[in-house]
Order: structure tokens, then sequence, then C-alpha cells
């Protein structure tokens, strides 16, 4: 949206109170997002008082996003200082969007329906990067249908983009700086299916790792169903960290039946192909837990389950009720509070399994990507193979070098997520 602004001459500033449009974009996936995106939405309205206050000028406020393609109307209904909201298509048409809004149209609304064009664009990324490393999109919307989820129904189903495109904005990437791409997706492994009438991520992770400058390649949400040998053997490629995102939302067959997901013996079959053929492959995956129906027994498969196949990282949500999904319409919906107390106590668990892996690792010699200068002296913040941004924590390196360089250092300690290290060999 910022790339696609500017190109029409718009200037991207941070002080809202400068501003004459503020453009909040939204999630809407499950409760604790809807509810920091309505914070979000509340900040920038007071933002635009306060510069009316001032200047006498209020800037007019957009919503964008999946929010806004859930709730357009209670958006504009119950928030009367939104001018405008636009759905998911909301990338490709926010240009038309703040024209409309800056040419004093009182409400404007955009919303589609649902998987509305192809996404991303090449042609439309920022010139500059502050991180050597970046996300890329590789297709919009889900297939599945599981039963407790809304993505389907905000995001549409599987739309991939052409292979040439992905390549291109890699290229791009590279050619800014990026030395690490993180491929996005609401399924990875079914990338291409509508396209080409086949999964083309082993493919494509091969062809992006032909491309100069690009030093990592990371996979983030891969279904257990999608591993297929043919793509653990792409995951051996020599610029493939050794790592994978693979959600599987619970331990007990009977509720991961209901939640309409792999069962726990193609999860089994899943974990054991990537670590068969990817030696020392980092797993993160992610619980949800207190589904409807679900019991204490349940809840004790699930521990086991974990503990059986040890994954390095576990991301724990309490189940969130969504609106229009089967599951909200399931018997047995468990109070919040116990919902909650469900999710903290598989959350210690995953703590301690993330404690095992970091101390398992003082001693070793790991590659590390070099992100910034540490407020330390002589120190580098960075992550490792297994590190994905944002989520598993970071390395704090003793180094010289530059943003984007890679280092082997060895580990000398370890936190449950973060670890300290001493390079061994410079750039």
């Amino acid at each position: 949206m910022a790339s696609r602004l500017r190109a029409e001459g718009f200037a991207i500033i941070g002080d809202p109170r400068q501003a004459d449009v503020i453009i909040v974009h939204t999630c809407g996936f499950i409760e604790p997002a809807k509810k920091e995106s309505i914070r979000g939405i509340f900040e920038a309205c007071q933002a635009a008082k306060g510069q009316k206050e001032v200047s006498g000028k209020e800037p007019r406020v957009i919503v964008t996003g999946c929010l806004s393609q859930r709730y357009p109307d209670e958006l504009l209904a119950e928030i009367p200082e939104i001018a405008g909201v636009a759905g998911t298509s909301s990338p490709r048409d926010i240009v038309e969007i703040v024209g409309e809004v800056l040419s004093g149209e009182q409400k404007v609304k955009r919303v589609g329906p649902p998987g509305r064009g192809v996404p991303g664009d090449s042609r439309y990324r920022l010139k500059e990067i502050s991180t050597p490393w970046a996300y890329l999109r590789v297709s919009e919307g889900c297939r599945h249908r599981c039963t407790y989820c809304a993505i389907p129904s905000i995001r549409g189903s599987l739309v991939s983009r052409p292979e040439e495109d992905i390549l291109e904005e890699a290229r791009v990437l590279a050619s800014r700086g990026a030395r690490e791409i993180n491929l996005i997706a609401q399924d990875l492994s079914d990338y291409g299916l509508d396209l080409y009438g086949e999964r083309r991520l082993p493919q494509l992770i091969e062809r992006l790792g032909e491309i100069p400058g690009v030093l990592w390649i990371r996979l983030l949400y891969v279904r257990p169903d999608g591993v297929t040998g043919k793509l653990a053997q792409a995951m051996t490629g020599p610029k493939v960290v050794p790592y994978v995102d693979m959600p599987i939302e619970h331990g007990s067959a009977k509720i991961l039946k209901m939640m309409g997901r792999p069962g726990p013996q193609t999860i089994l079959e899943a974990v054991n192909t990537l670590r068969d053929k990817v030696p020392g492959i980092a797993i993160r995956t992610t619980i949800i837990a207190g589904f409807p129906g679900e019991t204490g027994e349940d809840v004790e498969k699930t521990r086991e389950f974990l503990s059986a196949i040890r994954p390095h990282r576990v991301g724990v949500f309490p189940y969130s009720p969504e609106e229009n999904t089967p599951a909200s319409r399931f018997p047995g919906l468990l109070p919040e509070r116990i919902r909650e107390e469900r999710a903290e106590a598989i959350r210690r668990l995953g703590l301690e399994l993330s404690r095992q892996h970091s101390e398992s690792l003082i001693g070793k010699e790991i590659p590390v990507l070099l992100l910034r200068p540490s407020s330390r002296n002589g120190y580098w913040i960075g992550r490792g193979p297994h590190q994905a941004p944002e989520v598993d924590g970071k390395i704090y390196v003793r180094a010289e070098g530059t943003a984007g360089d890679i280092v082997t250092a060895k580990v000398t300690r370890a936190g449950y997520l973060d670890l300290w290290a001493r390079a061994i060999t410079t750039p």
C-alpha cells in the first residue's frame, strides 16, 4: 500500500499529527487480534481529534484489512470517526480509496468478496529495507476448512502467485539487502495447486536458491499433510535453513477430527519424514487449547504428543469461538477461564521444550545472521537457523561485521529462547 501511494505522489510519514490520512491495517482472525485492532483504530481516531484541536484540520481515518472485511458496516456505524473501510483487496485499491476519502466523500466502503485479486505484486515493494530479512508471500487464502477458522471466509480459497512473479520479487528484495527470505502463506505446501495442478513448493524453493544475494530461505506455515518426501528433499538445499513452522493444533485424535485437521498419525509421519531427510531440523508448532468438548484426558494426550514429537517452539492459544465457523456451534464450549488455564499449562510445557533445545546448543557452532548492533559494545543481535523473525528469540553474539553478514558462532549460554555466543569466523 505504501509503495502504491508513493508512486502516486503521496508521502508516507511517521507522525499522525501531520497526516492528511491515517491508515489502520487490521487483523480479524481471533478475538485478541480483533481487540488489538480496535485499540489501534481508537488510537488513530484520537490522534486525528488531537490534530484538529491544534490546527483545525482533522486527518481522515481509513481502516483496511481483515477486520474491515469481516465487519465493514459495524465499524462504520459504531465508530463514526472512520471515514472509510476497505477489505482484503485494499492493497490493490488503496490509491483510489485515499482519493475518494480526500475528495470529500463522507463514508467510503470498498469491500469485495474474499479472494478478489491475486496477492502480491513484485512491482510494488518499498525501495528501502530496514532489516536484512523479508517476508515473501507466495499465495493467499486457503482451500481447507478447519472448523474453528475464519480465514477462508475472510481471505477466500487458495490463490497462488505465478512463480516468475515471486522470483522477481525475491530478486528485488535481494538487491535491496534482504539476505533471508521467509516464505509465507496460509498453507505453503499447497502453493501452485490452483495454478499448475500440482504442489510446486519444492520447485520454487530450488529456484529461489539460485538467486544471488539470497543466503537463507525459511518456510513458515506448512500443514502436516502437505509434508512429502519431495518437499523434505528440497529442504536439504544449501540455502534452505533446517526449520519449519508446522501447526498441529492438538494431540487428541478425537479433537483433531472435530477440528477438521490431520490426525496424530499423519503428524507423526510428517515429523519423521522431515527429521529423516533434514538432520537437525527445528520444528515450531501451535496448539489450540480448550476446544469445545475437550476433556482433561484430551489435554493430557496433547501434552504427551508434544513430549513425543519434541518441537523446539510451541505457540499456544486458547480457543476463540469465531462467528460463522462450524466450531462456534459445537456443544461443550468451555468457560474462558478453563480455556486460559489449559493454554497456560501447555505453554509451560512448550517453554520447557524450548529450554531443553536451547541448552542442547551450548558448545555448538552455528551460523548467525547479524541483524543490528547491540547496545553492548562489540556485540550484535542476530538469529540462528532455528529462529524465525519476531517469534523465536534472538542471539547476542560477540562479533565484527555488518548487518546481513552470516558468521559462525559458538554458543556459550542459553535461555528459554535467547542465546549468547562468540563468533569464531568473520564474514
